[in-house]
């Protein structure tokens, strides 16, 4: 191999070793971080919302969705919710936590959206439950053990919509977007007293529903 060949595979070989640095970097870096980068406007501004889009997109979503059980507007509100949130970077404190802000963006999309439908947020019940396809999960389960999965699935699901919504709302905040109740209480504008309170008559409504159930 000729000096000028070799150079070239040292050059590619440093680049490549870059870029994977520069990965680990920003999937390292805390979530105001990233907001922070991205609201620079720079070569790597893009890179800090695709990280922050990954570790939220899939929460988020699972919050809209089993707040409203539908697929079609859940999909629609998901897309504003990031559209939002992309116009609006610039405001972003980064004392506060991303998780804050971006739920409190959706709670409002939530709010509008049931506005629209004529009923209030703190009032308002859906009973559809939405169909999923399977995934498949790369090993064989008996068909007996496919049918108890769905069987709690969907029992989880009808208890879960069925919660007041402002019980359903704590309960999916907590254990879906992994806030603390004092984020929850910060979202709602609620005291951290209340928002335990709803916690707790949620948690103990499920617990007697899923025996009705099961």
């Amino acid at each position: 191999m000729n000096q000028s060949v070799f150079a070239f595979h040292v050059s590619l070989y440093n680049g490549l070793m870059l870029r994977r640095v520069n990965r680990a970097t920003f999937t390292q870096k805390t979530d105001a971080q990233l907001m922070v980068i991205y609201a620079q406007n720079n070569i790597h501004s893009q890179r800090a919302f695709n990280v922050l889009y990954e570790r939220h997109k899939g929460p988020l979503y699972r919050f809209v969705l089993k707040s409203i059980n539908n697929e079609t507007q859940t999909d629609e509100l998901f897309q504003d919710l990031w559209f939002r949130i992309i116009q609006h970077k610039d405001n972003f404190n980064a004392k506060q936590t991303f998780t804050t802000w971006a739920y409190t963006i959706a709670r409002r999309l939530l709010i509008d959206y049931y506005r629209k439908q004529g009923k209030r947020f703190e009032h308002a019940y859906d009973d559809a439950i939405p169909e999923h396809n399977d995934e498949s999960t790369g090993h064989y389960q008996l068909p007996e053990q496919v049918l108890q999965q769905k069987r709690h699935a969907q029992a989880l699901h009808k208890a879960v919509t069925e919660l007041p919504p402002d019980q359903r709302e704590v309960f999916l905040m907590f254990h879906e977007g992994d806030l603390t109740l004092q984020q929850i209480a910060e979202i709602t504008h609620q005291p951290k007293e209340r928002i335990k309170s709803r916690y707790r008559y949620a948690v103990k409504r499920l617990k007697n529903t899923l025996q009705v159930l099961l």
